[in-house]
């Protein structure tokens, strides 16, 4: 057999020749091969070594085509006469299945399913190759975290809010079926790369997606944030993280915004509330933030008026303060956040 340098076989797309078993070579030879290069060419062996990374990858991916019967025979009566042109399908591959049974150390780590060797630019090769297996049902889709800015009113009394969600992403409007509402589409949201989750040719295509199930640039989604959450609360929304089989989840850390000028005191958040002077000697029903106030007749300037729970897993306390300008401020702010949340502003 005519011997083939490292440097040709790094250059050669021929399988066979960058691993340098001849085509009759059965899968043992093959597996033998593989593994006595890989170990030669393995990035712990060589950190910062471009032309081992570079070798490690090439008989990897030579290795995953030939030890796949199926691929093979592709290969065999496809890309033999021409292997520069030939461009085999690395989706499907099983890079987990690659190296643990030709006994090549990688790191898996706990990163999803992705390897981690301790060189960066491997490491990439390697996430180029997570996102392709995710792509085809391979390994199951990551789970997002994404912060959900609410307002004292919305962490106290619960909400809706709407969230941008990054993509590529499960398509909320379909759960990942890729069905429009109403045709069929099934009760539990199959992965968005399932066979099962496509529609068939009688059936529409969700209107959101195109029948993918996955929204690339990302998608908006209603969440709803339960009373009292409290500081550090994260909403677990299923299925409806990044694109994979299952779908990953989608966290939502809720952040609560404390209004400028407020002080936190433990757990309490304490400000001052504006009253017109009108309002002295009333009981004032007023509006901070999204809590609802109320002002006890007979309050003084510079009383204290306490809303169990309404502050950062404590108390909201406000102190009184009677200023007209400061007052027609306030209410101009509650007028605007009721009218941002869709409410009647009248």
């Amino acid at each position: 057999m005519t011997t083939v340098s490292p440097t040709d076989r790094v250059r050669a797309r021929d399988p066979y020749e960058v691993l340098g078993v001849p085509k009759d070579a059965d899968a043992d030879t093959i597996k033998s091969a593989f593994r006595r290069q890989a170990m030669q060419n393995h990035p712990d062996r060589n950190p910062g070594d471009p032309a081992a990374e570079e070798r490690f990858k090439q008989v990897s991916e030579a290795y995953a085509l030939l030890r796949d019967p199926e691929a093979k025979a592709r290969y065999d009566r496809y890309g033999a006469g021409d292997p520069r042109a030939y461009r085999p399908d690395a989706g499907p591959v099983d890079w987990q299945s690659v190296f643990r049974e030709a006994e090549i150390p990688i790191d898996w780590g706990s990163h999803g399913g992705i390897p981690r060797t301790g060189n960066a630019v491997f490491d990439a090769l390697f996430g180029v190759m997570a996102g392709m297996m995710r792509n085809a049902g391979l390994m199951p889709g990551e789970t997002r975290e994404v912060d959900l800015p609410v307002t004292l009113g919305e962490l106290h009394v619960g909400g809706t809010r709407r969230l941008h969600v990054p993509g590529p992403c499960v398509c909320p409007t379909c759960r990942g079926s890729g069905r429009a509402t109403g045709t069929g589409a099934m009760a539990r949201a199959p992965g968005p790369f399932e066979a099962s989750s496509r529609p068939s040719v009688d059936e529409a295509a969700c209107p959101s997606c195109g029948g993918s199930g996955v929204r690339r640039r990302g998608a908006t989604v209603d969440v709803t944030i339960p009373a009292r959450a409290g500081p550090g609360t994260k909403l677990r929304l299923r299925g409806l993280g990044g694109p994979g089989n299952p779908p990953g989840d989608l966290l939502v850390q809720v952040v609560p915004q404390v209004p400028a000028g407020a002080k936190v005191q433990g757990r309490d958040v304490h400000d001052d509330l504006y009253l017109a002077p009108w309002e002295r000697g009333r009981v004032v029903h007023a509006d901070y933030h999204g809590v609802d106030v109320t002002v006890p007749r007979g309050t003084s300037d510079g009383g204290t008026v306490r809303v169990a729970g309404a502050g950062l897993g404590g108390d909201l306390v406000l102190t009184v303060r009677f200023d007209l300008a400061r007052a027609v401020a306030r209410s101009a702010g509650a007028w605007f956040r009721k009218l941002a949340r869709g409410g009647d502003a009248a």
